[in-house]
């Protein structure tokens, strides 16, 4: 008597069986799955959105990419007392930005309050309409982006530019009337790069000022002098919002 085993019959109808269930289950979940928010579909920059870009990266805003050829992000970082100015670029740029400005305390006790720093900051999506910030601000060095000042910088720097630059980085020397812009960071030649299309754009006459910076490192500022502030305020004041005013010395 002869005997056919079963055997592979019945594993490969168990494995068609299984297979189905498995396709099934997977239709169920797909169905059942919340979907978080699509990435918003982003705008095309307008002039004057450049125009502050440009003027906030010559101050403290950075933009960051995640690969070599990804798209850029802004990201915008400052301290809690300037909220207002927060949310006003926030509302700026809010198309490109999927969550409102969030606050951040830090392990860090602010010198001037006695208590614990706080930070608020908000940064946009990853968008090819960034990318042009990436190329004009920074050189790649030793692996790290360094940031710079761009080679068409006195095409592009314009009065709105010049104002965000200012509430961005600028402090007000109230004991010679003088605009101190914060360029640290820079190299001197970028810094007296920026001092000559100040003077020759804007006709501002302005200064080096020299210094040791925290790192006992010596670093670079840019004076404009008292002799210029009425004609920075006729270029400048019709874009500087109320809560930074104080930064030309008006209260």
């Amino acid at each position: 008597m002869f005997y056919i085993s079963t055997l592979p019959f019945l594993s490969i109808n168990f494995n068609l069986r299984l297979s189905k269930n498995i396709k099934l289950y997977s239709k169920i979940i797909a169905l059942n799955r919340t979907k978080g928010p699509k990435t918003k579909t982003a705008p095309e920059l307008s002039e004057f959105q450049k125009e502050v870009i440009f003027g906030l990266m010559l101050g403290d805003l950075s933009a960051e990419k995640t690969s070599l050829n990804g798209n850029t992000r802004l990201r915008f970082f400052m301290s809690i007392k300037n909220k207002d100015y927060m949310n006003h670029l926030y509302s700026i740029f809010k198309d490109y930005i999927k969550t409102p400005p969030k606050e951040k305390q830090r392990k860090k006790i602010n010198k001037l309050t006695g208590l614990l720093q706080t930070d608020i900051w908000c940064s946009t999506l990853r968008f090819v309409l960034f990318n042009w910030v990436m190329t004009d601000f920074y050189i790649t060095k030793l692996n790290k982006n360094i940031k710079i000042i761009p080679i068409d910088a006195e095409k592009k720097l314009t009065a709105v530019s010049l104002a965000y630059w200012i509430m961005d980085d600028g402090s007000f020397f109230k004991t010679k009337e003088q605009i101190i812009l914060c360029t640290d960071s820079y190299s001197k030649e970028n810094v007296l790069r920026l001092i000559n299309i100040l003077t020759n754009k804007f006709n501002l006459s302005c200064g080096l000022i020299k210094q040791l910076n925290k790192n006992r490192k010596i670093s670079y500022r840019i004076r404009i002098n008292k002799s210029s502030l009425d004609t920075l305020k006729f270029l400048v004041k019709p874009y500087i919002i109320p809560s930074m005013s104080y930064k030309l010395g008006e209260i």
